[in-house]
């Protein structure tokens, strides 16, 4: 029988599953962000443009990828939906990074949106996570869980650094999370310390990485 501990950790790991980081980063972005152009008081047109934008990361990084993650078990190319073993998660990473880059040249070149620079950045630095995550997945099991919230927070402090407010609760309450996250895939026995830490950083270095570039 589990332990409460152990309900706990698994209640907590599907509910801040990494397929959900890019949803709650881009709306965040959106509530929060005061990006002009991208937030709840701009113009019809560019609201409309924002929720397009939501509802595409949506699909793309969550539904899209759910669904190939649930084909791949019913295939038995993975063991559940955490993909325990380091060999399941290049296929999945491999797809997901797919999808990923389709929706950045959709938005760029296909559908030529015109969105805010920083949605950009933030678009190309989750899908570098996933490139990078999936390149050191072939020799050892990096935390996909710890890259999606290091990947929040790093958004919330970008955010923070180019907008006009700093967003001091939202960034206490991720770090929070993402201890609760961690504790969560160590009771689990999923990853070790360095593993957690380690996606992290991965996680939030690709976010915070339009702030050196600019």
């Amino acid at each position: 029988m589990k332990s409460s501990r152990n309900r706990f950790a698994t209640f907590f790991s599907y509910l801040f599953h990494p397929i959900f980081m890019p949803t709650i980063g881009i709306t965040l972005t959106f509530l929060l962000g005061g990006i002009a152009g991208f937030n709840p008081y701009s113009t019809a047109s560019d609201k409309n443009n924002a929720y397009f934008t939501i509802e595409c990361v949506v699909l793309a990084t969550a539904i899209l990828p759910f669904v190939v993650t649930v084909i791949l078990k019913k295939l038995k190319l993975i063991s559940s939906l955490h993909m325990p073993l380091k060999e399941e998660r290049t296929l999945p990473f491999l797809i997901t990074g797919l999808l990923y880059y389709s929706m950045i040249h959709l938005f760029s070149q296909t559908w030529k949106i015109p969105l805010p620079i920083l949605i950009y950045q933030f678009m190309i630095g989750a899908t570098l996570a996933i490139i990078i995550g999936m390149i050191i997945t072939y020799s050892w099991k990096i935390s996909i869980h710890m890259i999606g919230i290091g990947g929040v927070v790093g958004i919330l402090i970008t955010l923070s650094k180019t907008g006009n407010n700093v967003l001091f609760f939202p960034i206490i309450i991720s770090i929070f999370v993402s201890g609760i996250i961690g504790f969560s895939r160590l009771e689990l026995k999923a990853h070790n310390p360095g593993q957690l830490i380690a996606g992290f950083i991965l996680g939030f270095a690709c976010e915070t990485l339009g702030l050196f570039i600019n």
